[in-house]
């Protein structure tokens, strides 16, 4: 009796000591303190799809007394969000062996522990002081132009037109700053959703290759190739998707249904200024080339019915006009990769994009060309 309970205590010692070496480490972890303390708890996301805004709650993490949290994850590297409340998020970009540290109060958060937090921060920064300079600070002209007591449509239209050719600049700094400064750190993938041009492609291979060999397997290693392949079939050159959305009578129609000869998708929305500066020079196009085979599919990132339907009354847009009120949610603007308005492709008959991009003069030039 007596062996058999040694052999009983032993096997059950080596149960014991096989569980507890088998017991997998943590991928990160992440503690801290907030102050004030509004609720008692807060929420890890997981950024699953950026261009989608899809996002899937990973814990509830309640909070101490005093406001502190501590919490492990066996997660794989992936940019990631903290839900304060519901004005008040923090994003992560958290690689294997990070252990965060974040302390927040209502004037400053600070973050240590991980470099790829920090180099995504930077890059933040960079960018909202880039487009505050370029984009935002002409947007702020035309919104005191068009609150004067006699606006000046030139002027807007002009200014609006250096509103996009700035937001070129904008990107271009901020491809300058990732070449520089992200490296393959996961917080290349929030950079993602401003990649375009395709000037800029072999760039943005090159980062897709270098990440995936310094992250092979990872989710966001898939989502960042498949971003540069749909930027690729998206070139002039590549073959445009059909599109079917509801006409604001609530009709379905395709792009395959009214594609004539040359095809322009102009992807816009009532909330875009430039867009609809473009409207009066679609207007005098579509008038000029119509009858030649020149037809015009306006897709409208727009979530709001009535403002869509103001906008698409007052700029006199005659031409078909969907939208699944789902701003950029809309599959089309996935499929075409619009992350920004305005954007626009010119296909011909066979659906091949012979244009990309193309705005006042050099839209006008080139259809002269093709339809004259």
């Amino acid at each position: 009796m007596n062996i058999i309970y040694k052999i009983l205590s032993l096997l059950f010692f080596l149960i014991v000591f096989t569980s507890c070496t088998q017991k997998t480490e943590p991928t990160f972890s992440i503690q801290g303190s907030i102050s004030p303390v509004k609720e008692n708890f807060i929420l890890l996301k997981q950024q699953v799809d950026i261009e989608r805004k899809i996002t899937t709650i990973i814990d509830t993490i309640f909070l101490t007394e005093n406001g502190k949290f501590k919490a492990e994850y066996n997660l794989e590297p992936h940019l990631y969000t903290l839900q304060l409340d519901n004005d008040k998020s923090v994003t992560l970009a958290i690689d294997k062996g990070q252990n965060l540290t974040i302390d927040i109060t209502d004037s400053d958060t600070k973050i240590t522990g991980s470099s790829d937090t920090e180099v995504l921060l930077a890059y933040e920064t960079f960018r909202k002081k880039s487009l505050d300079t370029l984009v935002q600070s002409v947007r702020r002209k035309v919104k005191a132009i068009r609150n004067s007591e006699h606006p000046d449509e030139e002027k807007i239209a002009t200014l609006e037109q250096l509103e996009v050719e700035n937001y070129a600049i904008h990107l271009a700094e901020l491809n300058e700053f990732i070449k520089t400064n992200m490296g393959s750190t996961i917080g290349l993938y929030a950079t993602s959703i401003r990649w375009k041009g395709a000037e800029n492609l072999s760039f943005f291979d090159s980062l897709t290759t270098a990440f995936e060999t310094a992250h092979p397997n990872l989710k966001i290693s898939s989502k960042l190739r498949e971003k540069v392949t749909r930027l690729q079939q998206t070139s002039v050159g590549g073959k445009a998707a059909n599109i079917e959305m509801n006409t604001a009578e609530g009709i379905a129609v395709s792009l395959v249904s009214i594609h004539k000869k040359y095809t322009l998708i102009d992807f816009w929305a009532s909330w875009c200024g430039p867009c609809r500066s473009e409207s009066k020079m679609l207007n005098e196009l579509y008038n000029k080339y119509n009858s030649k085979g020149f037809e015009i599919y306006g897709v409208s990132l727009d979530d709001k019915q009535d403002k869509w339907i103001k906008a698409l009354e007052k700029d006199n847009r005659i031409w078909t006009n969907v939208s699944s009120l789902e701003a950029f949610k809309t599959k089309a603007a996935y499929d075409y990769a619009v992350t920004a308005l305005p954007m626009n492709y010119l296909i011909d008959a066979d659906y091949k994009i012979v244009g990309k991009n193309l705005h006042e003069d050099e839209l006008i030039s080139l259809l002269n060309t093709l339809l004259d």
